[in-house]
């Protein structure tokens, strides 16, 4: 084999590794374009889906994106390819720490890059009862009402996102006690 070959044939390998170890950056988020939160429950919103908070664009980063997202009840982390929930709420400051079948507590994420596929991560605490699912380029969420006024009820997702819905059965008592938090991966 010829030193040429011997290059080429190295060059190639290192290319084809380097492929594999980062994915292309169309695939990886830079920035957290909208992050959405709606509640509702039959007692605190009369069964009604209410805006929480919403706030971006904000770059991702080695640091906490959104702190204290929902009147302080999560800290918001993402990176190019996942997004955490870590619970730090004071819980005697919140209505609802046991969701029953009334109760949705909903963040919708969208990002500077399409989401082709997510899911919960392993690593997400066993008393989330949560899903996740992919929200279509350019769909809209309006919510009944607002716990904050002047904030928006009418949310658009151009590029689509992540919706994280948490549901009934899910213990934030537990949840903190365990310093625990929900992760999806996309």
């Amino acid at each position: 084999m010829t030193l040429s070959a011997v290059r080429n044939t190295f060059f190639a390998s290192a290319a084809l590794a380097l492929t594999i170890a980062f994915p292309a950056s169309a695939e990886m988020a830079g920035s957290l374009d909208q992050a959405v939160n709606l509640f509702q429950n039959a007692k605190a919103t009369g069964g009604a889906a209410m805006a929480v908070d919403v706030k971006g664009p904000v770059a991702i980063s080695d640091e906490v994106e959104l702190p204290g997202f929902a009147f302080n009840v999560y800290d918001i982390d993402a990176t190019p390819n996942s997004v955490t929930l870590t619970l730090v709420a004071r819980l005697e400051k919140l209505q609802i720490t046991l969701y029953d079948d009334t109760t949705f507590d909903r963040y919708y994420f969208a990002f500077d890059e399409e989401i082709t596929s997510a899911e919960l991560a392993d690593t997400t605490d066993e008393n989330f009862q949560a899903t996740v699912e992919l929200i279509a380029a350019g769909a809209t969420v309006t919510a009944a009402g607002a716990f904050v006024d002047g904030m928006p009820t009418e949310y658009t997702f151009d590029k689509g996102g992540i919706l994280v819905t948490i549901g009934e059965g899910t213990d934030l008592t537990k949840i903190l006690a365990n310093g625990g938090a929900l992760t999806v991966n996309f």
